[in-house]
């Protein structure tokens, strides 16, 4: 059996999908809706911007925001919310 930390406790295989099943779930959820995103760029560095989630797809979501003036089209694993170097809050 493979075990993987998450979040400070031991996980085997079966909670961490059950865990993506469930992130999967809530994002499905907000599609639409406007959020704001937090997401980490490295050295703990976040950037912060208003958007919505576009579409859900089986492995990514995708984002649509303005950045610097910009209309952007950002696409994310479900694992990036796991891991929390994508947080996302109601506006």
């Amino acid at each position: 059996m493979v075990f993987f930390h998450l979040n400070g406790h031991n996980c085997d295989m079966r909670e961490i999908i059950r865990h993506i099943d469930e992130v999967k779930r809530r994002v499905g959820l907000i599609v639409g809706q406007p959020m704001t995103f937090e997401v980490n760029k490295g050295r703990n560095k976040f950037v912060k911007f208003d958007g919505y989630i576009q579409d859900a797809y089986p492995a990514i979501f995708t984002v649509r925001c303005m950045i610097e003036g910009e209309e952007e089209l950002l696409s994310y694993s479900y694992n990036d919310i796991l891991t929390r170097n994508v947080r996302i809050n109601r506006k």
